[in-house]
């Protein structure tokens, strides 16, 4: 994903201690200060400047031009069309398909839609833009250079200006540009562009429980709430892997009620009486990254930053050890949480029922969501893995003073290693030979889970006491491995 990076050193931005790049700065150095060399200065890089997202400009801009756009072959925009709703759609349902068809067809016709036309043709490029990334079997030019052209086109059609109202077809049009943008190198503008969602989306009133229970229609009313959770689901995602405070604290963001998750999205499902539990998969994952969430407030906020920088530099803290049981707790107490939502899944999204779910879309949720929550407990166990793992001299990893908090962190760290190895294990598992998606995530989120395992194997690579060369060993293979098989995707 875009934060894979090494702490913004090239991009002059700040990327906190939840981001896997950021880690590996940690890893590199405890290596160093075990080699005896000296630390990087600090850095001075000024802020990099880009190209603005969806053509984003102030009030005292040039206005927009009459609307004039181009569409691909209506053959090729179904088959786009048809990616987004089979691989995207189950996992973020921000549109209403339905609405979105009749419109979708109505564009071809040339007959008017019941949408503002300039947004909805803005959003139907950034689909484009979005399934063009999910071509695996394209070379990385021909991808790069579709994505591309369809996301110029929804930005010369949508110059936004920040003083006008926004609405809710520009929060859907915002939070499908964040999905796209996160198969890019564009960490900046994922952050800002998941940001303008939700402060378009409190702007109308979606973070108040009244907006959509006030709405008659059922369908609206899931609507917007699939709408406002899908801004704090991104709002969680981007928080962690750029290591920053998410926008939407835990209470307002729980105040609406959760979507439905079995509302019928055919309507024949409605007269035959069919549960399609389509939903089931958003809102599990709205659950367990609002743990996440809560993991990076326990573990990885700004008290707990201070502390792991005053060690770094030495400085003397009286309160650490209290400290340290503190953040063993909040390890505990997380983990249970993360082990009763799992036990909680219905069954078509269990782990252990992979095999008897015959599916197509919920086999691929399931094994989506399992590396959701393999990842979850990386993120949880990691400062643990980190006090074991990476001390600053090889005296202080002796077990003269073996106490049950030691026996305690090594655990941690030793569960830490073996999520990680699972992550890598699954993604091997299922990878395709065929140039497709299949069950797994899309390539750029592949590629980030799989450099967050390899970066807790490389951590375990300091402590060969406990880690077995051997199993590391065969661990950071596959993992290579799967680097290796998504080498066709990096610039």
């Amino acid at each position: 994903m875009t934060a894979v990076v090494d702490e913004g050193t090239n991009t002059g931005e700040f990327f906190g201690i939840s981001s896997a790049g950021s880690f590996t700065a940690q890893i590199k150095k405890a290596i160093d200060i075990r080699l005896g060399k000296p630390g990087p200065g600090p850095s001075h890089n000024l802020p990099a400047t880009s190209r603005s997202v969806l053509g984003v400009t102030g009030a005292g801009d040039a206005p927009a031009p009459e609307l004039s756009y181009v569409l691909p072959p209506r053959r090729q925009a179904d088959h786009l069309m048809e990616l987004y709703w089979f691989y995207v759609d189950p996992l973020y349902p921000f549109l209403d398909r339905k609405r979105w068809t009749n419109a979708y067809n109505a564009i071809f016709a040339g007959t008017v839609i019941d949408f503002n036309e300039r947004i909805f043709v803005a959003t139907l490029n950034i689909i484009f833009a979005l399934s063009t990334q999910l071509l695996e079997s394209q070379s990385l030019e021909q991808r790069e250079q579709s994505s591309e052209t369809y996301f110029r086109r929804a930005q010369d059609l949508l110059p936004m200006s920040p003083w006008e109202s926004g609405s809710l077809e520009l929060v859907q049009c915002l939070l499908v540009t964040s999905q796209y943008l996160q198969s890019t190198y564009n960490p900046h503008q994922t952050w800002m562009v998941v940001g303008s969602a939700i402060r378009m989306a409190q702007g109308l009133g979606l973070h108040l429980p009244e907006t959509s229970a006030d709405r008659t229609d059922p369908g609206e009313r899931e609507l917007l709430r699939r709408i406002w959770y899908g801004c704090i689901l991104m709002d969680r995602m981007v928080s962690v892997t750029h290591g920053r405070p998410a926008m939407i604290s835990k209470r307002p963001a729980m105040a609406v009620p959760l979507p439905n998750k079995s509302q019928p999205v055919d309507p024949r499902d409605i007269t035959s009486g069919k549960d399609t539990g389509y939903y089931s998969f958003f809102v599990e994952s709205v659950r367990l990254y609002e743990i996440i969430h809560q993991t990076m407030i326990a573990l990885y906020g700004g008290s707990h930053s201070g502390r792991c920088k005053a060690k770094e530099h030495h400085i003397s803290d009286h309160d650490s050890s209290d400290n340290d049981d503190e953040d063993l707790d909040k390890v505990v107490q997380l983990d249970r949480s993360l082990s009763k939502w799992e036990k909680k899944l219905p069954d078509h999204l269990k782990w252990n029922m992979l095999e008897a779910n015959k599916d197509e879309i919920s086999r691929r949720q399931a094994v989506i969501l399992r590396m959701r929550f393999l990842h979850a407990r990386i993120l949880l166990l990691r400062p643990l893995l980190s006090r074991f793992c990476l001390t600053q001299s090889p005296a202080e990893n002796s077990l003269a003073d073996d106490t049950l908090q030691i026996r305690v962190i090594q655990q941690g760290a030793m569960f830490c290693v073996a999520m990680a190895q699972n992550i890598i294990t699954t993604l091997l598992t299922h990878q395709t030979l065929d140039s497709t998606v299949g069950l797994l995530p899309a390539w750029w989120y592949r590629v980030y889970y799989v450099y967050s395992a390899a970066t807790v194997l490389i951590a375990a690579k300091l402590r060969p006491d406990v880690f077995p060369a051997v199993e590391i060993g065969r661990s950071w293979g596959q993992a290579i491995s799967v680097l290796k098989a998504h080498e066709k995707f990096a610039a």
